[in-house]
C-alpha cells in the first residue's frame, strides 16, 4: 500500500461515521434489516437467482456485531421501504458475512458494511457505492442509478427545467449525437454529476441563457447560480484528456470536503490544500480570497475547506495539530507527501498573505515534505528487543539490504490481534537473532499509524504481514522490493515454514529452533552443574570445618 491509501480511507470513514452518526444517534439500532420491510435476505442459495431477476440491487455485505453496520440497518430498511414504494424495480438486499463466508469472500469483501450496486446480475463487475448512507440520501442516490447516464431532452422547456433543477456543475454535450467517450465517463461519473446531450435545434436559447457561441462547441462544464459560468473544452474527443476536463472544471475555486464531494477530489490527480476551520466565520472570511486563489492554480491545485468540529482526526493522518486551527496544509495524495504551514509560528491560524506565499513556495519547490515518524530505536532498545523495530526513518534503509529476507508485521498498537501475536513475533526474532548483522532473516515490525511508509501492497487491516524477500524484484514506484504477504494462521511453526518456502534464502528456521532450544538446554544443564558444583564445595568446606573442630 501507499499511505496515502491510509491517510484518505481515514478521512471516508469519518466522512462515513459523522454521516451515520446524525442519521441515526448511536449505534442502538440492528444491523439486520426489519423482516417486515423491504429488504432482501440473500444467501448462497438465492443469490445468483435473485441478481438475475432484479436488474438494479443495491447489497450491503455486512456483520450483524459490526457496530457501524447497527448505524445503518434502521437507514437501510426505511430506503428498501420507499423504493418499494416509489421505485420497486430497485431493490435493496442484505448478506450476513458471519453466516455466508465463502459468498463474501468471494465478492473480496474485506470489511464492515461494505455496499455494492450490482446491475443486472453481474455481481463480479458491481460497483462500490459512494453515496450517503442515511435513508433520503440512500433513496435518491439510487434513484439516480436507475436513470440513462445521459440525459437528453426532446423539447426546449425539458431542457431549460432539467438545467433550473440544477444545483451543482453539470456536464453539456453539444453539436453532434452523443458519442461513446461522453457516455463511458457519464457512466463512471454519474453520481458525482448530471449528463445532458443538448440536441441541434436548441443551441440557440441555450447559447443565450449560458451567455456563450455554442457554433464550435461540443462539451462544456456548467457551474449554475446567480452567475452562470460555463467552460468549453477545447481539444479533440479523447476519453483521459475529457475526463481530467471534467475532473477539474466541475470543482469549485474553493469547495468543502463533505460526504457528496470527497470522491470527486480524491479521484483528481491533482494535489488538495486544506483549510481548516472550526466556526463558518473562520471560513467565511477568507473564502472570497481562497477562491481567487483556487482560480489562480486551476488545474494545478484543488482548494477545500474542512470543518474542524467533525473532521479534525483528518489533520492527525496529514500530520498537523488539530487543536491548533485554523490550519493551511497541502498533500499530494498519490505520493502521500504533505505540507504543512508552521503552526507553531500561526497559533492563530495563518493569515492569507502567509497561505498566498506558502502555495507560491510549493510550486516553487521551496518547501520540505511533513514526515510523521517515531524515533529511531536507541542502542539499549536494539540490544533488549529481538525484533527489528522500523519507523519511518529508516524503513526504507532496512528493506533496502537485499542480501536478507525481511519479514515485516505493520501493526496498530490498538489492535488486539497484533497484541495477541506479538509474543510469537518476538520468539521468531530470537529463533533467527534478527538484531545481529550477520543474520539472514530480519523479523522487523512498524507501527503503520505512526510512521508514513511508502510500501508497495495495499494494507486494509492489522496485523499485515510482508515478506520482502533477498534480491527480489523491484517495484517501479518504491524502489522497494514486491513483497509476499502471509495470509495463514498466525502460528509459530506456520510463520517458520512460510519464511523457509517463500523467502529466497531457503532457511530452516525450525531447524535454528532446535539449536537455540538445544543451546538453551546446555545453558540450563551448565547453570545447574555449576549450582551443584558451589553445593558441593560448600558441604564439603562445611565437612572439613567440623573435621577440624573435632
Amino acid at each position: 500500500m501507499q499511505f496515502w491509501k491510509y491517510s484518505t480511507s481515514a478521512l471516508a470513514s469519518l466522512l462515513a461515521v459523522v454521516s451515520l452518526t446524525n442519521a441515526s444517534g448511536p449505534s442502538d439500532g440492528e444491523a439486520v434489516a426489519d423482516p417486515n420491510s423491504a429488504v432482501v435476505k440473500l444467501t448462497t442459495d438465492n443469490f445468483a437467482t435473485f441478481l438475475e431477476e432484479n436488474p438494479l440491487v443495491l447489497t450491503e455485505f455486512f456483520a450483524p456485531w459490526c457496530g457501524y453496520c447497527k448505524m445503518l440497518g434502521p437507514e437501510f430498511s426505511k430506503a428498501a421501504d420507499s423504493l418499494n414504494e416509489s421505485h420497486p424495480n430497485i431493490k435493496l438486499a442484505q448478506v450476513d458475512c458471519t453466516e455466508d463466508q465463502d459468498l463474501c469472500a468471494d465478492h473480496e469483501i474485506k470489511g464492515y458494511p461494505t455496499l455494492k450496486i450490482i446491475r443486472d446480475g453481474k455481481s463480479k463487475a458491481a460497483e462500490d457505492y459512494q453515496g450517503p448512507r442515511e435513508h433520503q440520501g440512500i433513496v435518491d442516490y439510487m434513484i439516480k442509478q436507475s436513470l440513462p447516464a445521459v440525459q437528453a431532452p426532446t423539447s426546449w422547456e425539458d431542457l431549460e427545467k432539467l438545467i433550473k433543477e440544477q444545483t451543482k456543475p453539470y456536464v453539456l454535450k453539444v453539436n453532434g449525437a452523443t458519442d461513446d467517450i461522453f457516455k463511458n465517463i457519464a457512466n463512471v461519473k454519474r453520481n458525482d454529476y448530471t449528463f445532458i446531450d443538448v440536441g441541434k435545434d436548441y443551441l440557440k436559447q441555450l447559447g443565450k441563457v449560458l451567455n456563450q457561441d455554442l457554433k464550435k462547441a461540443s462539451y462544456l462544464v456548467v457551474h449554475p447560480g446567480d452567475v452562470v459560468e460555463a467552460i468549453k473544452y477545447e481539444g479533440k474527443a479523447d476519453l483521459d484528456k475529457l475526463t481530467e476536463f471534467i475532473s477539474v472544471e466541475t470543482l469549485p475555486y474553493f469547495g468543502e470536503i463533505s460526504r457528496d464531494t470527497y470522491m470527486s477530489y480524491m479521484s483528481s490527480p491533482l494535489p488538495i490544500a486544506y483549510y481548516f476551520y472550526k466556526t463558518p466565520e473562520q471560513r467565511e472570511a477568507i473564502a472570497s480570497d481562497l477562491s481567487k486563489l483556487g482560480k489562480k492554480y486551476r488545474g494545478k491545485l484543488n482548494i477545500v475547506g474542512l470543518d474542524a468540529n467533525l473532521y479534525g482526526r483528518h489533520a492527525e493522518s496529514i500530520s498537523m495539530d488539530p487543536e491548533i486551527v485554523p490550519l493551511f496544509a497541502i498533500q499530494q495524495v498519490a505520493e502521500n507527501k504533505k505540507y504543512g504551514v508552521n503552526q507553531t509560528e500561526h497559533p492563530d491560524g495563518p493569515s492569507f498573505k502567509v497561505i498566498e506565499k506558502f502555495v507560491a513556495d510549493y510550486f516553487d519547490n521551496k518547501l520540505e515534505p511533513i514526515i510523521k515518524s517515531e524515533p529511531l530505536p536507541s542502542d539499549e532498545e536494539k540490544a533488549a528487543n529481538p525484533v527489528v523495530k522500523l519507523v519511518a526513518h529508516n524503513h526504507e534503509q532496512v528493506l533496502k539490504d537485499l542480501d536478507k529476507d525481511v519479514f515485516v508485521k505493520y501493526y496498530a498498537p490498538w489492535c488486539g490481534h497484533c497484541k495477541k501475536l506479538a509474543p510469537t513475533w518476538e520468539e521468531m526474532a530470537e529463533i533467527f537473532g534478527s538484531n545481529k548483522d550477520d543474520a539472514k532473516v530480519v523479523i522487523a515490525d512498524l507501527d503503520h499509524t505512526a510512521n508514513d511508509v511508502d510500501i508497495p501492497y495495499e494494507i486494509r487491516g492489522y496485523p499485515t504481514l510482508l515478506l520482502y524477500p533477498a534480491n527480489g524484484k523491484l517495484d517501479e514506484k518504491t524502489g522497494l522490493r514486491t513483497p509476499i504477504v502471509f495470509e495463514g494462521q498466525r502460528e509459530l511453526n506456520a510463520l517458520l515454514d512460510f519464511i523457509k518456502e517463500k523467502g529466497a534464502l531457503g532457511v530452516d528456521g525450525s531447524a535454528l529452533q532446535e539449536k537455540l532450544n538445544e543451546a538453551k538446554e546446555a545453558a540450563e544443564d551448565a547453570v545447574e552443574d555449576a549450582a551443584e558444583e558451589v553445593k558441593d564445595k560448600a558441604a564439603d568446606a562445611k565437612d572439613k570445618v567440623e573435621h577440624d573442630e573435632l
